[in-house]
């Protein structure tokens, strides 16, 4: 930021500082495992939300009222059509069906808040090659306050690897209480987790995203 006020041309850039994926936890770097992102739980790779909440900070002089604060939820993939907008860049027609994310230039100029019904989904078939909570094949869906994790391989947990198995498996969470996820909520509401469900369902099916296991036999 300061070679850009340096340059002179602070005014004219927007700046975007974020992450890809929560902060790694899945080893002892100067403190216990798993403990990196508390209150969130886990880290890098997990469905958890130490593996997925990341920073979002932005700066974008005449635009985003420094020192404020948007708390809708929003996901990487925003940022595409944001940063289109911002340099004046229409999407092709034959793209706009194929786009994820929205723009958040009213987010970014006060005017509105993200989406609070807005389903984001995080989807990822394959074992990350570290162990710890949640860090295995899963597919997980946010909306409102409201977060479900459907994880490939089910309920018992090897001892040794952490990895699950005996079928599929649903966690609820309400992250607006509890966002360490601390308390599974899915055995309490049963018509929210198969409500959730369908969605998750529906958006990964559109996307033609593949799964982990064939859930008719079991295999890889």
């Amino acid at each position: 930021l300061g070679a850009l006020d340096d340059l002179g041309i602070a005014d004219e850039t927007l700046v975007i500082y974020t992450s890809d994926n929560g902060g790694l936890s899945a080893h002892g770097r100067g403190g216990g495992r798993h403990t990196h992102n508390l209150p969130a739980r886990s880290g890098k790779g997990s469905a958890y939300e130490g593996g997925i909440r990341v920073p979002l900070i932005v700066r974008w002089p005449g635009v985003v009222d420094p020192g404020s604060v948007a708390r809708g939820a929003v996901v990487t993939h925003d940022l595409f059509p944001t940063v289109l907008a911002a340099a004046g860049v229409e999407i092709p027609a034959e793209h706009r069906s194929r786009i994820d994310g929205i723009d958040l230039g009213p987010v970014l100029r006060g005017d509105d808040d993200a989406p609070s019904d807005r389903p984001l989904l995080w989807h990822q078939p394959h074992f990350w090659g570290v162990n710890g909570p949640g860090i295995e094949p899963f597919s997980a869906l946010r909306q409102g306050r409201w977060k479900l994790v459907y994880f490939h391989s089910g309920a018992d947990v090897d001892p040794e690897s952490g990895r699950r198995s005996g079928g599929p498996i649903f966690e609820l969470y309400d992250l607006r209480a509890d966002v360490g996820e601390t308390t599974d909520l899915a055995a309490r509401h049963p018509a929210r987790v198969a409500g959730l469900a369908q969605v998750l369902s529906a958006q990964l099916e559109a996307a033609g995203a593949a799964m982990s296991i064939d859930l008719a036999s079991g295999d890889p």
